[in-house]
C-alpha cells in the first residue's frame, strides 16, 4: 500500500504541474491574441488584473501541489520503517541466522 501512495502523490504531482503549465501557456495566449486582433489597448488595462490573479492561482497550484506531493512523499518514507523481513531457503541458513529458541518455533517444534 505504501508503494501505491507514493506511487499515486508522484503522478499527482506531476499531472497537477503539466496541467497548470498548459494553463498558463493558453490565458496567456488567448490574452496575447486578443490584444493583437481587437488592437485595443484599453482591454489591456481591463483585463490585467483577472489575467494576474489566474497566473497566480495556475503558477502557485503548479509549483504549490508537486511541492507538497514531493513533501508528503518523503515524510511517509521517512515513517515508514525500512526493515524487509526476508525468509530464509534452507534449514542451513535458518541456523545461521536466527536463535535456537526462534528455529524452534519456525519449525514447529
Amino acid at each position: 500500500m505504501e508503494t501505491a501512495l507514493l506511487d499515486w502523490l508522484a503522478r499527482t504531482g506531476s499531472r497537477v504541474f503539466t496541467l497548470a503549465a498548459w494553463g498558463f501557456v493558453l490565458v496567456n495566449g488567448a490574452a496575447v491574441a486578443a490584444v493583437f486582433l481587437t488592437r485595443d489597448r484599453t482591454l489591456v488595462n481591463r483585463w490585467t488584473g483577472r489575467l494576474l490573479a489566474a497566473n497566480l492561482v495556475l503558477v502557485g497550484g503548479g509549483l504549490g501541489v508537486p511541492l507538497l506531493a514531493s513533501a508528503a512523499r518523503l515524510a511517509i518514507t521517512a515513517v515508514s520503517p525500512t526493515v524487509r523481513i526476508s525468509v530464509p531457503v534452507s534449514d542451513q541458513e535458518l541456523d545461521e541466522l536466527a536463535p535456537a529458541s526462534v528455529r524452534d518455533g519456525i519449525r514447529g517444534r
